[in-house]
């Protein structure tokens, strides 16, 4: 009977570590191996191995913001036929795991959404999702850690990264 409860709570915790993963692992999943996208996944050692490199002053910040990082996920496509849908999904999904909308920006037929997820008052995953019609760009991005929103903003200032550009509207 010991043994049996030791087994329970073993596969108990098992299973609910993979229930914390970040939400948007399943949606990447299944179009990352696909010709017609692009994925840039960058894991908790590169952030590590990173946070490592001896640092000048004016990279300070940044530093500081990469070692509260876990992750960092893209997924984009200008190929995909049919990536208004894509955006639809994507926006379904995260919104029925409990993500708030911090910020919309609508440009012409491009949408940008900023969503986060807080754990005791500190972000614990921010999405941005880009989405256009069919003629245009989809992209989706999620970072996870223990974050604020000055650190998102301090890394769109200074990581060169597509899309990132859009992420130095959050904090203003």
């Amino acid at each position: 009977m010991k043994r049996l409860i030791i087994i329970i709570i073993g596969v108990l915790l098992y299973t609910s570590g993979f229930s914390q993963e970040d939400v948007i692992t399943k949606y990447f999943s299944e179009y990352e191996r696909r010709d017609d996208f692009t994925t840039i996944i960058i894991t908790s050692k590169m952030f590590q191995l990173i946070a490592q490199i001896p640092e000048s002053e004016d990279e300070e910040d940044v530093m500081n913001v990469i070692r509260k990082l876990n992750g960092l996920k893209i997924l984009t496509s200008s190929e995909y036929p049919e990536r208004a849908e894509l955006s639809r999904k994507a926006v379904k999904i995260i919104s029925d795991k409990g993500f708030e909308e911090l910020m919309i920006i609508k440009e012409g037929e491009e949408e940008i959404k900023f969503l986060i997820h807080e754990d005791d008052g500190h972000i614990s995953e921010f999405v941005m999702l880009i989405a256009e019609d069919d003629d245009g760009d989809f992209f989706l991005m999620t970072m996870t850690g223990n974050l604020q929103l000055e650190d998102i903003s301090r890394l769109s200032k200074t990581l060169d990264i597509d899309g990132f550009e859009h992420l130095d509207k959050v904090d203003n």
